[in-house]
């Protein structure tokens, strides 16, 4: 893996993967760039938009449901490695979540840097991806 190019993606939910840099990534992935996908959160907190399964066992298991979901979304984009950061969902901006002890918005900047960082060390990549502060990532 040393010799190939390596990118990586740091994405605050699992579906981010998909709205925000999917076409990009298959293109690399399709063109033998090694890509690593880091998810910040669970998703515990998603909305789910397909009235199809918007059921009380799904709401139940919204992690587990969500992670299933970016298992099939980073096979199809080409991911090669998954790695989360493990916090849970803050959920929207003010909102009861983001008084859960585990949530992305309450972990101390200094903490949740050096998850990341450890990942960039880890990982090597010569490009990443991400988006900036007004895209609230």
């Amino acid at each position: 893996m040393m010799d190939q190019l390596r990118m990586l993606s740091i994405h605050a939910h699992p579906d981010d993967e998909s709205s925000k840099g999917a076409a990009t990534t298959a293109k690399y992935t399709d063109n033998g760039v090694h890509a690593t996908l880091v998810c910040a959160t669970g998703g515990e907190e998603g909305d789910i938009l397909n009235e199809a399964v918007n059921t009380p066992e799904v709401i139940a298991d919204l992690f587990n449901v969500r992670m299933a979901e970016l298992k099939a979304a980073t096979d199809i984009i080409g991911y090669d490695v998954v790695e989360m950061l493990g916090y849970r969902d803050s959920g929207m901006k003010n909102g009861e979540a983001n008084n859960h002890p585990d949530c992305f918005w309450a972990a101390p900047i200094e903490e949740s840097a050096t998850r990341f960082a450890a990942m960039l060390r880890t990982h090597r990549p010569h490009i990443v991806i991400s988006y900036g502060d007004p895209m609230g990532g």
